[in-house]
């Protein structure tokens, strides 16, 4: 039951990291203008005061990474219950030996 939580809590944050980072406003030149020119300004410049979208990505992000780490710690091998066969094999089988046919020997 948690673990599904956590999933639908994961799917949510991918989505809305998703449109939050295609509503924020592209910076200035692109790649373009970042190989020479007034890019070289705006990489060695101040830079602005971050916007509320640029904070929410940082925080969608923490959570994206934190529910990532989490999600794959659940699903690890070992926090995983083992099937009855693998407990069984695990235990032994309490099984008595096999007893093999016995064939007349020739001589």
């Amino acid at each position: 039951m948690l673990y599904k939580i956590l999933i639908l809590i994961y799917l949510l944050t991918v989505i809305l990291m998703v449109v939050v980072i295609l509503l924020q406003e592209p910076k200035e030149g692109g790649l373009s203008t970042g190989i020479g020119g007034a890019g070289v300004e705006n990489i060695l410049g101040v830079r602005g005061a971050p916007t509320f979208f640029t904070k929410l990505t940082a925080v969608l992000g923490a959570i994206f990474l934190t529910l990532s780490l989490v999600l794959s710690l659940l699903n690890s091998p070992t926090a995983r219950t083992k099937s009855v066969i693998e407990k069984e094999v695990k235990q032994g089988l309490n099984l008595p030996p096999i007893q093999t046919p016995q064939t007349p020997q020739n001589k």
